[in-house]
């Protein structure tokens, strides 16, 4: 009976200590950026006959620059990509499978750039041509959804 008792313990941790795996893998910050970066690719263009493909979550690496502007940038022969920049990188994270990532930053603004095709790609820009802006606000998460359509025809 001690036996049973003690497997049936034992399963019950397993059960239950598996439960929180999932949120762990999605870690909270209070203040920062969180998001999804996901990958569009192939045809684009509205068909009545074939929907276009959902977009996919990205395994990446994501960096965080103090807000940068697009004459800081040299561009490659793929648009959207870019050569890395000189000035160092204020935050990285990486995605997980279905492309999440969160980071902790203080208050300011940023730009986010995902590491992509041997540069590091960005698609969109303000009317300051501030590359991918993000404003982090006092105890507030921005949360973001980066489209890398690098592979995508519209």
């Amino acid at each position: 009976m001690k036996a049973v008792l003690a497997v049936f313990f034992i399963i019950s941790l397993a059960f239950f200590g598996c439960a929180g795996s999932q949120t762990a893998q999605q870690s909270v910050v209070e203040q920062g950026i969180s998001g999804y970066i996901l990958l569009e690719k192939g045809n684009r263009m509205p068909s009545p006959d074939k929907p276009a493909s959902t977009p996919q979550g990205l395994k990446t690496m994501v960096f965080i620059y103090p807000v940068t502007d697009l004459n800081q940038l040299t561009k490659l022969a793929t648009p959207g990509l870019y050569q890395s920049l000189n000035t160092p990188a204020v935050a990285s994270a990486t995605t997980d499978s279905t492309g999440y990532f969160s980071v902790a930053l203080p208050p300011g603004s940023y730009s986010v750039f995902v590491k992509y095709g041997g540069g590091i790609y960005a698609n969109w820009f303000n009317e300051k041509n501030q590359v991918s802006p993000v404003e982090v606000l006092e105890q507030k998460v921005t949360t973001v959804k980066l489209m890398v359509s690098a592979g995508a025809s519209y």
